[in-house]
């Protein structure tokens, strides 16, 4: 019998916090404060990926005026994504070498790039935990 393998899709969050790139930094501050994260994906009018805005990059930006600098000015362009189809083991390598805690999770189809979630590593560690814990109870 064949193993199942386990894909994204069954461990990310569906949706993500996001702003437009013309979104000014006060208001993505306020995004992240409201909603309680560290970081906000940007993205373009197709809703696809330009970047990643963290509170570390907010506060690379202060002294400027927030309110008329744009979310594209400061965003870190560097963000990496993968589709939901992606086997798990995949997206944890990735994690690990490139000592990311989250990745963006697009669209496979054609010609988009949308956002539709994130994969975060408490989620991943919360299944590994979950696993575990039925594993040992199983084996009692």
């Amino acid at each position: 019998m064949q193993e199942r393998v386990m894909k994204v899709m069954s461990l990310m969050s569906k949706g993500a916090i996001s702003c437009g790139e013309e979104t000014s930094i006060w208001e993505v501050a306020q995004i992240l404060a409201v909603n309680s994260t560290r970081y906000c994906v940007v993205t373009n009018k197709k809703h696809e990926v330009l970047g990643i805005i963290s509170a570390r990059s907010i506060l690379k930006a202060f002294g400027k005026d927030l309110d008329h600098t744009a979310a594209k000015e400061i965003l870190v362009p560097h963000t990496y994504t993968i589709s939901p189809n992606t086997p798990l083991s995949e997206a944890i390598r990735l994690m690990d070498k490139k000592k990311i805690e989250h990745v963006i999770v697009t669209s496979d189809r054609p010609g988009s790039k949308a956002v539709l979630g994130m994969l975060h590593v408490e989620g991943i560690l919360a299944a590994m935990v979950r696993e575990e814990d039925s594993n040992k109870h199983a084996n009692m």
